[in-house]
């Protein structure tokens, strides 16, 4: 048969996920016909000093050069090419592009993309949470849906977005914030003290020190 009469496969990646430390990264998805999907991903061995001395909750460790060990794509997609070629050392702050080239399924498919960055580095942690609730004027407001389970580096930055219109009225001020052991609170967006001034929706994104440990139960937020 003719190659211009061969019915095509159709790609739709909903979402292309890079794992790496425990951390996924969601990057937009995209269509394909060609069989192959290519890639460009910007990778930065970040380091979260800014942020953490800026909270003067505790001082940041030196960025520390990352190895790249391996990269692999999950099925039903397969690598085809990758530059720069692991294993490689990302020095602390280097940005380095990535260039993936991946075979797309030989049937129709609609999903995501799933990249693993393999990497030496800090242990990895569990963290399951059973439940987030808000305390606010002595009153215990526990948010729907909020339980989840993550895996993140030990010691790492987790970051939870709360609808603080579940435990406050508009006009509300919060001054202060206290997170229950044995998380601690690195910094918050907006910043602290925040005036609820939003009459529709007001969204605050607390940015957590994980534990050393792993860790399944409640995490209970204070606000003053």
């Amino acid at each position: 048969m003719f190659d211009f009469l061969r019915k095509k496969n159709k790609t739709t990646v909903t979402s292309v996920n890079v794992k790496l430390q425990g951390y996924t990264h969601k990057l937009p998805g995209m269509e394909s016909s060609k069989g192959k999907i290519e890639l460009e991903i910007p990778f930065r061995n970040k380091t979260h000093s800014d942020m953490l001395t800026e909270a003067g909750v505790f001082k940041a460790a030196k960025g520390k050069p990352l190895s790249i060990q391996s990269i692999e794509v999950l099925d039903p997609f397969k690598l085809a090419s990758v530059e720069p070629k692991p294993p490689l050392v990302v020095k602390a702050d280097e940005t380095i592009k990535f260039k993936i080239i991946v075979d797309a399924p030989a049937h129709n498919y609609t999903g995501p993309l799933s990249i693993n960055f393999n990497s030496v580095g800090e242990e990895v942690i569990h963290i399951e949470l059973t439940k987030t609730s808000l305390v606010w004027n002595g009153a215990k407001k526990e948010i729907e849906s909020s339980s989840r389970m993550l895996n993140l580096q030990k010691g790492g930055i987790l970051v939870e977005k709360v609808q603080l219109f579940k435990a406050m009225r508009y006009g509300d001020m919060a001054k202060s914030i206290e997170v229950s052991f044995p998380f601690k609170l690195v910094s918050t967006d907006p910043k602290l003290p925040a005036k609820i001034d939003d009459p529709n929706s007001y969204i605050m994104a607390l940015y957590l020190q994980a534990p050393q440990h792993n860790y399944s139960g409640e995490l209970e937020i204070k606000i003053s």
